[in-house]
């Protein structure tokens, strides 16, 4: 997954390791928004994410944040699995695109 936010990108799975290997990622006009992109790791899941994004969430799986899910609103942990990752994004507010799955 790649998602755009106001504050930077993220991307998981097939994304982040296309980054790690320096491989193209056919979404036009991101190139730029990848410098600086930095690897969180948590639970044996790791993802790249812009500076901000990166602090952000390193600080948030510190502070053991929980994430609202589903329609009842129940929280869970934050990982780094796609949905709740998702979520999370979304709950810091602003607009959050995904640009490829």
């Amino acid at each position: 997954m790649l998602v755009t936010c106001d504050d930077g990108i993220v991307l998981t799975g097939e994304h982040h390791e296309k980054l790690l290997d320096a491989q193209p990622l056919d979404v036009p006009g991101i190139e730029g928004d990848l410098a600086g992109c930095r690897t969180v790791i948590h639970l044996g899941t790791a993802v790249s994410a812009s500076r901000e994004l990166a602090f952000d969430l390193r600080t948030a799986i510190r502070l053991y944040e929980r994430v609202p899910m589903g329609p009842d609103g129940a929280d869970v942990d934050l990982t780094l699995d796609d949905r709740t990752l998702l979520a999370w994004l979304r709950r810091r507010g602003g607009a959050v695109e995904i640009l490829a799955t």
